[in-house]
């Protein structure tokens, strides 16, 4: 297994988070894992050259192949992802509020949970792209061909405004932060500010903080698998480990013993880099 998290070019991060590879060579005689997902309002653009994952959205008992790429808007529940045998993924994490500025299609018309085949919403170069992935062998050479197409994007982005410096600061507070205090930073009243997260995220102030707390949690027990629920509660700014599991019913539908399960069954980690700098 490869994985590995890298800084893109510093002329895309006013825009884009991280840049992530994940390779994964299954045998054919042995079963391939499932991975399990938070809620996460990270906006993401996936790429699989090879062999594709199924999405199982547990909301609606929907089981989907997916296409070569997607990109992924608000994510408000729990999905499962099926991987491949042969697996290499490539994911483009913006910053919150990046893929507005990308696209320029308010986050409300986006399908909440669901992926999108991206050809439908960028161009038909993500085609060729696909094919240039496929024929390279060189890891320096696929980051270069999907930062480039990116650099191609820079004359379309939305304008940046002062809310667009603010969202990163929320995930790496893990979404301990007064919404009086967002709008102020952002020199918006807080009627604005919802109408601003609504049009970038797809998502409603408070509801992204809070879902940004629970993911932290999430994202710390899966790495961390020793720690107790109820330090990761308190570290996450939780009143108590009763105020976690109600978030954990209300975003998940199931209590914190069955991710834990999850985990444990899995022995592949691919948290997410919204809370670092």
């Amino acid at each position: 297994m490869f994985y590995k998290v890298f800084q893109p070019y510093p002329a895309l991060r006013e825009f884009v988070n991280n840049i992530m590879v994940f390779q994964l060579d299954i045998p054919l005689s042995e079963k391939p894992p499932t991975i399990s997902f938070p809620p996460l309002a990270e906006q993401c653009l996936y790429f699989y050259p090879f062999e594709v994952p199924e999405s199982e959205y547990l909301t609606t008992n929907k089981k989907v192949i997916l296409p070569q790429s997607i990109l992924v808007g608000p994510q408000v529940n729990r999905i499962k992802l099926k991987m491949p045998h042969r697996n290499f993924t490539i994911k483009v994490g913006f910053q919150p509020g990046g893929l507005y500025r990308l696209l320029g299609i308010p986050m409300t018309e986006m399908i909440m949970d669901e992926s999108l085949e991206s050809t439908y919403f960028l161009d038909k170069n993500i085609k060729f792209i696909i094919e240039q992935l496929q024929e390279t062998a060189s890891l320096e050479k696929s980051l270069e061909i999907i930062q480039n197409f990116l650099l191609s994007k820079l004359k379309v982005l939305k304008p940046k405004l002062p809310l667009d410096a603010v969202l990163p600061l929320i995930n790496k507070s893990g979404g301990l932060v007064n919404i009086d205090t967002i709008a102020s930073q952002a020199c918006v009243s807080n009627r604005q500010l919802e109408r601003l997260f609504l049009q970038r995220l797809g998502l409603q102030p408070k509801f992204f903080t809070r879902m940004t707390r629970f993911a932290k949690a999430w994202t710390i027990k899966e790495k961390f698998p020793d720690t107790k629920w109820t330090t990761i509660a308190y570290e996450c700014g939780y009143f108590d480990q009763m105020h976690l599991i109600r978030d954990f019913k209300a975003f998940c539908g199931i209590s914190p013993s069955v991710i834990e399960a999850e985990f444990k069954n899995s022995p592949y980690y691919l948290g997410n880099h919204f809370y670092e700098d």
